[in-house]
């Protein structure tokens, strides 16, 4: 019998083809890789619906692929800064006003995202891990992506005002995700207070107190997702095993194997390693030793 023939990926339906483009990744897009295979690729890589995900995390990659290339935008004579708003401004005029997410890279400052905000105000999600932006920018951005549904930021932009800004301009956002090295009470009440109606919520590899984690679990009613994966000391207890069980999605893995968990007789909490005592134990011990010898009754 003989074998069906060959059609080349050209001959793919266009649709299809920005399907594929959509999952090729940024960098490849950016470059020319991809792209340049025919005629056919080159015109799916420039439909706007191929640019509605735009992920620079990767400045490495991208960077590399660009240089590769022999793009102009990658010499060293061009900051970091500028590169990325070169990068920006073409992902904007591909995307023709459809992009729905972009996740910026570490160095990214307010202008990057006040660029995305005039020039992408149908935008839904944004990823901004840095410090580099004062409360008044980002209400000003905030201002005007009003279809945002969620983001990511660093702790430093959590505060009520913010966050309250957020709620009022934006009514279908729902999701959120924090760079935190620490998370206490007042900060899960922050949260809580301004963003009531949050669905997402993730705040991984971070130090969360079991008060913040059932501040949340209590506070957000609607609540149905949330990642709290990595943390560096146990919080989990029954309490918070029992309050998180209504939600759909719960991921609180930490960085240590889960079966090395194991409770404190003396403070109820949970040590991390079993073969040594808590910590609680080590500083009872101290104050004993400095009390010196206990006297016979």
């Amino acid at each position: 019998m003989a074998s069906p023939p060959v059609r080349p990926w050209g001959e793919l339906q266009h649709d299809l083809l920005v399907a594929i483009m959509s999952r090729v990744g940024t960098p490849d897009l950016l470059s020319g890789g991809a792209p340049h295979a025919c005629s056919a690729w080159w015109a799916a890589a420039r439909d706007p619906f191929a640019w509605r995900r735009v992920d620079l995390r990767d400045w490495t990659a991208l960077t590399s692929a660009r240089r590769a290339a022999g793009t102009r935008a990658t010499s060293t004579s061009v900051s970091v800064q500028d590169a990325l708003a070169g990068v920006l401004e073409v992902a904007a005029t591909r995307a023709d006003g459809r992009m729905e997410a972009v996740l910026l890279p570490e160095f990214a400052d307010e202008d990057h995202i006040l660029f995305l905000a005039e020039r992408s105000p149908n935008l839904q999600y944004f990823s901004f891990p840095t410090t580099c932006m004062t409360y008044d920018q980002f209400c000003k951005a905030i201002g005007k992506l009003q279809s945002l549904k969620g983001m990511a930021v660093d702790e430093s932009l959590i505060n009520y005002d913010a966050l309250h800004h957020v709620h009022q301009c934006c009514p279908d956002f729902l999701e959120l995700k924090v760079f935190a090295l620490y998370v206490d009470e007042y900060m899960a009440s922050i949260i809580c207070d301004s963003l009531p109606r949050l669905k997402k919520l993730e705040i991984p590899n971070s130090d969360m107190s079991c008060a913040a984690i059932i501040k949340f679990l209590d506070c957000l009613e609607e609540l149905e997702y949330m990642d709290i994966s990595g943390y560096e000391t146990s919080a989990i207890s029954s309490t918070v095993l029992h309050k998180a069980s209504r939600l759909k999605v719960f991921i609180w893995n930490s960085k240590f194997e889960l079966g090395e968990f194991k409770d404190c007789s003396n403070c109820g909490e949970h040590s991390i390693n079993p073969l040594e005592p808590c910590k609680c134990i080590m500083d009872h011990k101290v104050m004993d030793w400095l009390a010196g010898p206990s006297q016979a009754s």
